[in-house]
């Protein structure tokens, strides 16, 4: 503590002890400590009984207004739930209507219809009427302790009916003369109106007020040819006001700005019948329950009328000197439809227990100001000034002052706290000197770390955004190629004069140019999940067709093996579920290729199973359990650990020569990407087993998704617009791939090299759609497609993004700028023609399905080899053709099997199917043991 401040607190010292504490000397100190003391206990006393009673004033307030808000949002929710129904009812006869399922010539037709739709949705609708121009009237409605009546209104009478069960008329149980369909409400106030209506009034027969909302039909002229009615009884809604309670004795009510009653919590009618049997609608100014009759009064007059209330309004108002709360909510719609929600609830409701409460409060106030002024006087003599003296040195250490201390000459409990503190003190400055030279040293070690960290960082960074920038480079130099590749060998499967020889060549290319491609994605699925950018993309699908998918897929290659392919599901999986369906299958496919391909004899199953399931499908997790067995050649104990580590094979798949040692470890990601783990067991000669489970939901249905062609396009359906496709890409070789296939069947097409040029054409032909390239020289796909969607007619022409990037986040970036789709290449020919029919809705023409290109394959021609087969052929060559299946020589492998004696054609014929398919481990195993 520096000296200029501690003059001014010793002046203040001075100060106190001439002027107040002189004077004071005689006076006991206990009496200075205790008087003040005691003052201030009882003020807070004072001041927590005042608070404590006006927390509960307004305690009541906030609890009666959000009791109103709710009460009235509840109510509201329910009416508009309410009046739904009739809604409904009418529009459903629309529909049916525009479907010719009835129509206003045929009356039996109406009968039928009112019939089947009172069945459906009794009780919630008491009654169904068609009204027709021609002032006829058939309904059914429930009349008189629930009978079914058939109504039959024509001219100026109206009959009342008993149908059977199928809705035909029977019994004649009532007839009224004088009753003229049109010039009823129903009728005549939705003509008059020209759209649909809401209609009250009462119902002698139900004693009951029923709600008709009638809604008028025209003609494509424009003309009226009818309304279609429904109609529902509003003593639902009084039940479900008397139902909710809304305190001990609150009451809640609905009217119309007329003030008539339409429901209440009571048990009210909302009508009355006079002596002559005619109704008449209650007003809630007339109600016989106090409550309700005295808060409509006072709206009445209070507020200015019914008429003035515009928006929810929250008031109070006294009846026999007790406070009411109440709120009012308007329920509007544009069919006509005006009431007012009113909920009102005494104040006596909530001030019982509160005011007991209060005086609880202020009782034990008054306890506590008696047991502290006690304590107070006991303590306050011992405690007051040595406390204030530890205080005051305890802040000059705090400020960094320790020179001085704590004398008090008392040998007491205090005396021996200020030895102590003066201890502490002094070891606290000892220590607070090795700390602070502790701390320097460290900040300047944490300060260097940071800095080699920082710079580790951004190395990491560096590296990182340049194997992104490669990757993503990479990708799109081998999909373009790829691109041209897939796409002319799809053109030229289309061709009619392509020979079978031909034919299977452009096969193998495709099949070729699809096995490199998964290759690439492959490698790019591995980079991504290296990155933590791989993402889950869960949907709902049918797992039970996936897996017969997977199974197909892998039967007639397990089958050429001479294996056994088995899949068991037991009964309680589900067959929908919601996971990322495109992981769960790559995994499965990954398993069992990689099974098949290490097995020899024996065969590969897979076991599904759901953990736990949930008896019906929810939103509720679950677990599904695979399996996949097989009886290969095995994998040691001390190989087990590197399965899934990238690249890494194992012996046995070093000798098949076979794979990239990707499969495992991309599976196993994707399986902990869906909650899951993957488990390897294997012996060497006896098999292996992988098991993995992963998290899912059962689902009820499937997402819609799109069915890929089976049949091939060969033409646009006739009497379709002529549709202007713009192709731009900076590739020439990608412009022709498109303009070839869209050529011969019909579309007008421009190129463009640019997105220049693609602007320019954009602006003189006006296509309907252009696919363009984002990656061109000039003017590149983003910033043409942000041009074109800037003009004023540019949403009207589709954009469909072409890409040979393989990076996820680019597709939203792309979309964001205005594309309507998004097509990574190599596309597919179905791809293009599909994307066409989704933004243009294109109709196309497809080849008759008997055609021969578009039939399986039949394999059952193809001769099963044996290795007796190949004792024709002397040793010489069956060393070199082992050797060259070995090394997946093809070239070589084609040369041998040109030397087979014309006498085998069909061995000949087996041979070339295998190397077509790349069946390589399956001619090592044919000529392994051959000499």
């Amino acid at each position: 503590m520096n000296n200029s401040t501690i003059v001014p607190e010793l002046m203040l010292i001075n100060l106190f002890d001439h002027t107040i504490a002189k004077p004071l000397r005689n006076i006991p100190l206990q009496a200075v400590v205790i008087v003040p003391f005691v003052l201030q206990i009882t003020a807070a006393v004072g001041l927590v009984g005042y608070l404590s009673f006006r927390n509960g004033q307004q305690a009541v307030n906030d609890l009666a207004s959000q009791l109103r808000s709710e009460t009235s949002t509840r109510i509201q929710a329910e009416i508009v739930d309410y009046l739904k129904v009739p809604q409904l009812v009418n529009q459903i006869n629309v529909d049916n209507l525009n479907r010719e399922l009835w129509s206003w010539q045929d009356l039996k037709s109406q009968e039928r219809q009112t019939w089947h739709m009172l069945r459906l949705f009794h009780p919630a609708v008491n009654a169904v009427t068609i009204t027709t121009d021609r002032a006829t009237l058939r309904g059914s409605e429930h009349y008189e302790q629930a009978l079914v009546s058939a109504v039959d209104g024509r001219g100026d009478s109206l009959r009342l009916y008993i149908p059977d069960d199928r809705g035909n008329k029977t019994e004649l149980i009532k007839f009224a003369q004088n009753y003229d369909v049109t010039s009823r409400p129903l009728y005549a106030l939705a003509r008059q109106a020209g759209q649909s209506v809401w209609i009250l009034f009462p119902h002698i027969a139900t004693k009951q007020l029923l709600l008709c909302f009638s809604q008028p039909v025209y003609d494509r002229d424009k003309k009226l040819v009818g309304v279609v009615s429904a109609f529902r009884s509003l003593a639902a809604m009084s039940q479900f006001l008397n139902s909710f309670q809304v305190s001990a004795t609150g009451e809640m009510f609905v009217i119309e700005r007329s003030g008539l009653l339409v429901a209440n919590s009571t048990s009210e009618k909302p009508f009355t019948v006079d002596s002559n049997g005619k109704e008449q609608r209650l007003k809630a100014s007339e109600s016989s329950n106090p409550l309700i009759r005295q808060t409509a009064q006072y709206l009445d007059t209070r507020v200015g009328g019914l008429t003035g209330i515009n928006g929810t309004q929250q008031l109070d108002f006294t009846i026999d000197r007790e406070r009411q709360f109440v709120q009012i909510t308007p329920l509007q719609d544009d069919k006509g439809l005006d009431w007012l929600v009113v909920v009102v609830v005494p104040e006596k409701d909530f001030m019982g227990q509160i005011n007991g409460n209060t005086r609880t409060t202020i009782l034990l106030c008054l306890i506590a100001l008696g047991v502290a002024t006690g304590f107070g006087i006991l303590t306050a003599q011992w405690v007051t000034r040595p406390i204030l003296r530890l205080n005051q040195a305890a802040k000059d250490i705090a400020k960094g002052d320790w020179n001085d201390g704590v004398e008090l000459d008392r040998n007491d409990e205090l005396g021996q706290l200020a030895l102590s503190f003066n201890q502490m003190a002094g070891q606290l400055q000892e220590s607070f000197a090795t700390l602070e030279k502790r701390v320097s040293d460290r900040t300047a070690d944490l300060a260097e770390s940071n800095q080699q960290l920082e710079q580790a960082k951004e190395k990491a960074e560096v590296a990182n955004q340049a194997k992104s920038s490669f990757i993503a480079n990479m990708s799109h130099e081998l999909r373009t190629p790829l691109n041209a590749i897939l796409g002319f060998a799809q053109l030229m499967t289309r061709s009619k004069t392509l020979s079978t020889e031909h034919r299977e060549a452009v096969s193998i290319i495709t099949r070729s140019g699809e096995h490199l491609l998964t290759l690439i994605n492959n490698i790019l699925d591995l980079s991504k999940i290296e990155a933590g950018k791989t993402t889950l993309n869960p949907k709902r699908f049918d797992l039970y067709r996936l897996l017969s998918d997977v199974e197909d897929m892998f039967r007639l290659k397990a089958e050429d093996k001479r294996l056994q392919l088995l899949f068991e599901y037991l009964p309680n999986i589900p067959p929908y579920i919601q996971t990322d369906e495109v992981k769960l299958r790559q995994v499965l496919i990954n398993l069992i290729s990689n099974a098949i391909k290490f097995t020899d004899v024996g065969g590969v199953a897979l076991k599904v199973m759901a953990i736990n399931p949930p008896e019906l499908p929810t939103s509720q997790p679950l677990t599904l359990h695979f399996e996949i067995e097989d009886s290969g050649a095995g994998i040691a104990a001390e190989e087990l650990d590197k399965l899934f580590e990238a690249f890494a094979q194992t012996q046995t798949g070093k000798n098949a020569q076979e794979g990239t040692g990707l499969g495992l470890p991309i599976s196993r990601k994707f399986v902990q990407l869906m909650g899951g783990e993957m488990t390897v067991s294997s012996q060497v000669g006896y098999g292996t087993v992988v098991k993995f489970d992963i998290q899912a939901i059962a689902v009820e249905a499937v997402d819609e998704e799109r069915v890929q062609l089976q049949r091939q396009i060969i033409a646009l359906e006739p009497d379709q617009p002529r549709y202007r496709i713009l192709i731009v890409d900076d590739k020439e070789i990608n412009r022709q791939i498109l303009i070839k296939l869209l050529t011969p069947l019909g579309f007008d097409l421009k190129e463009a090299e640019n997105g220049q040029e693609a602007i320019a054409i954009w602006q003189q032909w006006q296509p309907h759609l252009i696919w363009m390239d984002m990656r061109m020289p000039v003017l590149n796909g983003i910033e043409a497609t942000q041009y074109i969607k800037a003009q004023a007619n540019g949403n009207s022409t589709k954009i469909i993004a072409l890409t040979a990037s393989s990076l996820e986040e680019e597709r939203s970036a792309i979309l964001a700028v205005g594309c309507d789709d998004f097509m990574r290449k190599p596309y597919r020919d179905y791809e293009i023609l599909y994307a066409m029919e989704k933004h243009l809705g294109v109709r196309y023409v497809y080849e008759e399905t008997d055609n021969l290109q578009h039939q399986p394959p039949q394999l059952s021609t193809i001769v099963q080899l044996q290795p007796s087969d190949f004792k024709v052929m002397s040793a010489e060559w069956l060393t070199e053709f082992h050797a060259a299946a070995t090394t997946g020589r093809e070239k070589r492998l084609i040369a041998l099997i040109q030397q087979i004696p014309d006498q085998q054609s069909a061995m000949v014929k087996a041979l070339n199917e295998l190397v077509d398919n790349f069946e390589f481990d399956t001619l090592i195993e044919l000529t392994k043991f051959l000499p």
